[in-house]
């Protein structure tokens, strides 16, 4: 149970890093202290060395002890940058806080029936639609719309093809 409890909240974080674009400027980046990848990122240094503190627990990212820098291995960057799209995982991790927000009112359904409103999810069409972006619509354009053929051409602008 504890290693469950750990790995949602290093799920969390790494929610929370792709949402500052943490993982996107590491992966620029060669190691760095805590204090740059900050600058870099211009986020409040703080948090980014308790974020960092948080991924290299996690190995996510590697810790140099000998001149306290950090560094996102490019097999890691793979699948936690916006340029690992349509792989991006970290994207799909903020779905988590998202569920994590509901929770009394779907504790509630549990008790009385009903559901959530969609109203209850402020930020779900914003994850939603960058999902959508990175992962549905190049899905649907390079493999399901060829499918048919003359369809993409019918139904897209030149530049989503």
């Amino acid at each position: 149970m504890l290693e469950t409890l750990n790995s949602a909240a290093l799920a969390l974080m790494i929610g929370v890093g792709h949402r500052v674009k943490l993982f996107d400027v590491m992966a620029r980046i060669h190691p760095a202290t805590s204090e740059q990848i900050a600058q870099a990122t211009r986020l409040d240094e703080r948090y980014v060395r308790e974020w960092l503190g948080a991924m290299a627990a996690g190995g996510i990212v590697e810790y140099y002890p000998a001149n306290e820098t950090y560094y996102l291995p490019s097999e890691h960057a793979a699948s936690l940058t916006r340029a690992a799209a349509p792989v991006n995982v970290a994207s799909t991790m903020q779905f988590i806080s998202l569920v994590g927000a509901v929770e009394d009112q779907v504790v509630e359904c549990f008790l009385k029936g009903g559901a959530p409103p969609y109203s209850s999810h402020p930020r779900f069409r914003e994850a939603l639609a960058g999902e959508s972006d990175t992962r549905v619509a190049p899905a649907l354009v390079d493999s399901i719309l060829p499918l048919v053929p003359g369809l993409a051409e019918a139904i897209c602008t030149p530049s989503d093809l």
